[in-house]
């Protein structure tokens, strides 16, 4: 596309010339056919009028055929709240280098477009070379050279003052021309309809057709501040859309703020054709701060809660601003290395709240904990293999290390990385399955970033062969596993490999068991996590807890499928080391228990983990209703539901009509939108207020601030233990 406006660079030809054949208004008319103008509700098209700048973004990025990109506005410009149906528009044509606001993020979309703004804007679109020194009577100093360049590309007549708003008919002639001149010079040839930046290293490219990425070749410039300058930028890795009509490349370093022009050159019918893409990308900056870790923290020394930092694109950063402190209520310290926040609290009582506080830049956010019982290890879930950078790795060679990390977890759901307490609390080997079989205690020890982890070396092996790394609890039960290859050392005798057989593991999370009653129907759903080391199939039996019978592993895998009376039974295939499941059931309210086996393609059957359901009314997640307590001129609301001291997070969105949520979609668009990460043009109300804040139980009170007004609807979203229920209703003062 770019390549054609070069060509509209030489060829176009004065505008009064196509005037001869074609009105403004019968131009005016062409547009509005090829949906580039709106037509009015009267028919006319008054030309006269003044055009707006988010109305000229509209019609530039239509011309262009770019893609709107609401997000990429937001992200530029904070003042386009008033416009928001040009969100989109501005956003493209300022990441194609075409739009430009002014300091601190302004755009100003309701002022008017004067002529020299036109100007301007038709000559970037059109990639017109322009003279850096031309002046033009009745211009500004910075418009004179746009202005000339416009003069003398035919694109606007010439006037006394070019810094008074450009009428419609001025708009339509030059877009003409633009258009015209598009259809005339498009090719096959430009592949490229689209460059957008998705990451603080990510660019995605989308094309016209689809692409062979084994013979396209893609290169990426950052051009200088002067315009002439070329810095070559490292693209890293290629990773192209499953239909290869699109290609996201991710470069080796982070992206500056400046205008980018991205090659793509491809084979053609026995030639090579290249195509190019001027468009505009922003460095990486803070967007929002998170504190991790569960709204319980154990009563210990060294207690860490993460520090989640995300850019603009929602990726987390992996380094700190340079403006970046911590505070606390108590002995709070920030992590020398790590975004981590180190407490000590094995002093407080339990019950008591600590409150940690987090400033970076001009983004700040807080959050109080619970101080719980004395640390527990509740589970231990293996994280993969790396070397010492990082990297996963699948195999080792002799000599080199690598190391499974772990993510110990405390009964709270915390992350434990004190390795004092965990190597006091777990023990772990490292068994080699060689000729000879050998067992290695290990102990853990610091791994790449921090985790904890078991380092492991390959060594001089007779056939190929596995290290598999057990974690043991103290009692001896078996709390994670993983296995990595090593071949066989070349310098030795080959011995046939005989494949080790390792028991899979299946372990049930008990603080993630949740069920949600379905009141209409009596009927019942219970969530539950399960963690899984070497399995591929996972079965489980519902059972009424009076039932004294136990089933037999081989029983609950029998069962699967087959119809009982007496108790559920399932099947599913594993998808992850760690997988939700649900079951459904419409047996009577009672309390039940969960058996879950897990198999290794039908080769071994691990040890049966065992929970708890309690399925009584009291017991089951339920969100009744919303408490309006709103007086004094400030929205408050409050929750009801079960289980009533139910700990969680609460979204809401305030707004002047009534969302009619129904389905979890629009609930989850809810939660993201008082995340301030949603589309907001996806709900059709206005929005008076949104946010969100942890959820301790029937005592708490949400506090949006003053009431905007007297009357209002509400949405609220209640999660608790990864399970999401909604529910509406009306605050009024």
């Amino acid at each position: 596309m770019l390549l054609a406006f070069s060509l509209l660079a030489a060829a176009v030809q004065p505008a009064v010339v196509h005037g001869e054949e074609m009105t403004a208004e019968e131009k005016y008319n062409k547009l509005v056919e090829q949906g580039i103008f709106d037509g009015f509700p009267d028919g006319q098209s008054h030309l006269d009028w003044n055009m707006s700048r988010a109305q000229a973004a509209k019609i530039i990025t239509l011309i262009l055929g770019l893609d709107p990109d609401a997000a990429a506005g937001s992200g530029y410009y904070i003042d386009l709240g008033e416009s928001d149906w040009a969100a989109g528009y501005i956003g493209a044509a300022t990441a194609a280098g075409i739009l430009e606001g002014y300091s601190n993020g302004i755009f100003d979309p309701t002022s008017d477009v004067t002529i020299e703004q036109l100007a301007k804007i038709m000559v970037k679109a059109l990639d017109i070379e322009v003279d850096e020194d031309a002046t033009v009577e009745g211009a500004s100093d910075w418009a004179g050279k746009y202005v000339k360049a416009a003069l003398e590309a035919g694109l606007i007549p010439p006037q006394s003052d070019y810094t008074v708003p450009a009428s419609r008919d001025l708009l339509v002639v030059a877009s003409y021309a633009a258009y015209e001149q598009l259809q005339e010079t498009a090719e096959e040839t430009a592949w490229i309809t689209s460059a957008q930046q998705k990451g603080a290293r990510k660019v995605q490219l989308t094309f016209n057709g689809k692409l062979d990425p084994d013979t396209a070749v893609v290169v990426l410039e950052r051009i200088g501040d002067n315009g002439k300058q070329r810095i070559a930028v490292g693209i890293e890795r290629l990773e192209w859309s499953i239909d290869e009509g699109s290609v996201t490349a991710v470069l080796e370093e982070k992206i500056q703020t400046g205008l980018y022009e991205v090659f793509l050159t491809v084979p053609v019918d026995e030639k090579t054709t290249t195509s190019e893409w001027q468009f505009n990308m922003t460095a990486e900056r803070l967007e929002r701060i998170e504190l991790g870790g569960a709204d319980s923290l154990p009563r210990a020394d060294g207690v860490e809660v993460p520090i989640h930092l995300y850019n603009q694109f929602g990726e987390e950063m992996d380094e700190r601003p340079d403006i970046f402190a911590v505070s606390g209520s108590h002995e709070t310290k920030l992590h020398p290395e790590r975004n981590v926040v180190l407490l000590n609290l094995s002093r407080l009582a339990v019950g008591s709240s600590v409150t940690v506080a987090v400033l970076a830049d001009d983004r700040f956010a807080n959050r109080t904990y619970t101080v719980g019982g004395e640390p527990e290890l509740r589970s231990v879930e293996a994280a993969g293999f790396v070397d010492a950078s990082g990297t996963p790795v699948s195999s080792l060679k002799k000599g080199e290390t690598a190391y499974l990390l772990l993510r110990p977890l405390d009964q709270f759901g915390n992350l434990i990385t004190d390795l004092d307490w965990l190597n006091e609390n777990l023990r772990a080997e490292a068994m080699i399955h060689d000729f000879r079989p050998l067992n290695l205690p290990k102990t853990l020890v610091a791994g790449p970033g921090g985790a904890p982890a078991v380092s492991v070396t390959g060594g001089s092996y007779l056939r190929d062969t596995e290290i598999t790394v057990t974690v043991y609890s103290n009692l001896g039960s078996v709390l994670a596993q993983a296995s990595i290859m090593v071949p066989t050392d070349l310098e030795l005798p080959r011995v046939p490999a005989v494949p080790s057989i390792v028991r899979p593991i299946v372990i049930i999370d008990p603080n993630s068991i949740v069920t949600v009653s379905d009141a209409a129907y009596f009927d019942f759903t219970t969530y539950f996590t399960v963690t899984t080391v070497l399995t591929t199939d996972l079965y489980y039996a519902l059972v009424d807890a009076e039932d004294s019978e136990v089933p037999t592993e081989q029983q609950i895998i029998q069962q699967s499928g087959l119809p009982s009376m007496t108790a559920d039974y399932g099947h599913v295939k594993v998808t992850g080391s760690k997988m939700t499941l649900q079951v459904e059931s419409n047996l009577p309210d009672r309390q039940y228990k969960l058996y879950v086996v897990g198999t290794n393609s039908g080769q071994s059957v691990s040890s049966m983990a065992t929970a708890e359901i309690n399925t009584l009314t009291q017991n089951v997640f339920k969100l009744i209703k919303i408490n309006d307590q709103s007086d004094g001129g400030q929205w408050r609301f409050g929750l009801s539901h079960t289980p009533t001291n139910a700990q969680g997070t609460v979204y809401y969105l305030i707004t002047d009509n009534p969302l009619f949520v129904t389905t979890s979609e629009l609930a989850d668009e809810v939660v993201q939108i008082a995340k301030g990460q949603g589309d907001e043009s996806k709900i059709r109300a206005e929005i008076l207020a949104k946010g969100y804040q942890s959820w301790n139980g029937k005592t708490d009170i949400v506090e949006v601030g003053p009431a905007v007004f007297s009357n209002a609807s509400i949405t609220v979203v209640l999660e608790y233990r990864g399970v999401r229920l909604w529910a509406e209703g009306s605050l009024s003062l």
